[in-house]
């Protein structure tokens, strides 16, 4: 589950299992909708995917598109969903892998070091 979703909270706020349920229920729409509305976003680029997006810059975007979109300018819904669209573009990602110019390094095991136990300290 995307933390980003849950306003950087760890826990579930319900202490019914109702409640919990319906709560992960939203979760899981709210992040399904977002990565539909990144998959739009990316449908015309053929070198762009969705993964290449950033999916909190995404989320914080579609949220506040849907605050601030009113009812009685519902003529203006689809300019303002492909605004949406151009702006959720510019959320690219850097490359995952860089080329690297250096062999990896493995590190040493620093467990070589005894561990004291409680009793030991006194």
């Amino acid at each position: 589950m995307k933390q980003g979703l849950h306003q950087e909270n760890h826990a579930l706020r319900s202490k019914k299992l109702d409640m919990v349920r319906q709560e992960l229920w939203g979760l899981l729409l709210a992040y399904n909708l977002v990565r539909i509305v990144m998959i739009d976003a990316t449908k015309e680029q053929d070198e762009r995917t969705p993964t290449m997006l950033s999916f909190n810059l995404c989320m914080r975007h579609v949220v506040t598109f849907f605050i601030t979109a009113t009812i009685r300018n519902a003529s203006k819904l689809p300019v303002r969903h492909q605004d949406l669209l151009d702006t959720l573009r510019l959320f690219t990602l850097p490359n995952r892998k860089p080329d690297r110019h250096y062999p990896g390094e493995v590190r040493k095991n620093l467990r070589n070091i005894p561990i004291k136990n409680a009793s030991q300290l006194n």
